[in-house]
C-alpha cells in the first residue's frame, strides 16, 4: 500500500514538475528545440576538433619528455577518441598501434603496476571507443555496435566509475536513428557506473527516447526534459528516493 502510494505521488510530482518548467510549447518536435540541438551539436564538433589538436600537442609533449610511459599512453588513448572521429581512418589505425607498441615496451613491472592501478580500463575503452567509430564511418553499423558494447566491459575502473563513458558516438548514431544500440549502451553502464547522477542521466535519456525527443547526452538533457513538458521526475532536486 505504501510503496504504491510512493509510486503515485512520484507520478504525480514528475507531471507537475513537467509542467512547471515546460518552455518548448511543441514539446519534443518544437523547431526552436530541434534548432538548439542543431547548434549544440555544431558546437561539439568545433569542440572536438580543438581537442584534437590540444590532445595531440599533449601526447607529442609526453612523448618528446617524459619520463612516464602510463602519462605517454595515456595522453594518446585521450588523443584517439578525437583521432577517430575526423582522421583518415589508416592514420587512426596507425595511433590504435601505436598505443599496444607504448604498451609492449613497458615492463613486467611496469604492466603489472598499470593492471593494479586501473588495469588500463580508460585505454581499453579508448581503443574500443576508436574501433567503433572507424566501423561506424565505414558503414559497418553492426561491427560499430559491437565495438561499442565491447568498450564498456571493464572492471574496477576508477575513471570510469567516476566520469562515466564515452558518449560522442552515442550522440551521433542516435541522431541517425540507431536506438537499440543506445539503450543498451546506457543500460550497460549500470554495471560499473553508479550514483545518484549517473542513475538520473539514464532515468532522463530512457525517458526522452521513448518520447523520440532529439538528446545531446550531457547534463543539460536532465533540463531540456522538464523544458520539453516530459513527465519525468527533476533529478537534479532531492526527493529523498532514488530514480
Amino acid at each position: 500500500m505504501i510503496k504504491s502510494l510512493l509510486a503515485i505521488l512520484l507520478c504525480i510530482s514528475a507531471i507537475l514538475n513537467s509542467s512547471a518548467h515546460a518552455y518548448y510549447a511543441l514539446g519534443c518536435d518544437d523547431p526552436e528545440y530541434h534548432q538548439h540541438i542543431k547548434e549544440q551539436f555544431a558546437h561539439f564538433e568545433t569542440q572536438n576538433r580543438r581537442l584534437l589538436a590540444e590532445t595531440l600537442r599533449d601526447y607529442e609533449r609526453s612523448l618528446a619528455t617524459s619520463k612516464n610511459p602510463y602519462q605517454v599512453i595515456g595522453d594518446l588513448s585521450r588523443h584517439l577518441k578525437y583521432s577517430a572521429q575526423f582522421e583518415p581512418i589508416d592514420k587512426v589505425t596507425a595511433k590504435i598501434d601505436r598505443i599496444f607498441e607504448h604498451a609492449d615496451r613497458l615492463s613486467v613491472e611496469q604492466q603489472i603496476a598499470g593492471d593494479a592501478i586501473d588495469s588500463f580500463s580508460s585505454e581499453t575503452h579508448s581503443v574500443g571507443i576508436a574501433r567503433a567509430w572507424i566501423a561506424y564511418r565505414q558503414d559497418k553499423h553492426e561491427l560499430a555496435f559491437a565495438e561499442l558494447l565491447k568498450s564498456i566491459e571493464v572492471s574496477d575502473s576508477a575513471v570510469l566509475s567516476s566520469f562515466g563513458p564515452d558518449f560522442e558516438l552515442i550522440r551521433h548514431i542516435y541522431r541517425d536513428g540507431h536506438i537499440e544500440p543506445v539503450v543498451a549502451y546506457i543500460n550497460k553502464t549500470e554495471d560499473f557506473w553508479t550514483g545518484r547522477r549517473p542513475d538520473g542521466l539514464r532515468y532522463v535519456w530512457l525517458k526522452m527516447i521513448k518520447a523520440g525527443c532529439k538528446i545531446q547526452f550531457d547534463f543539460v538533457d536532465t533540463i531540456n526534459a522538464l523544458e520539453l513538458g516530459l513527465s519525468v521526475i527533476d533529478v537534479n532536486k532531492d526527493y529523498g528516493v532514488s530514480h
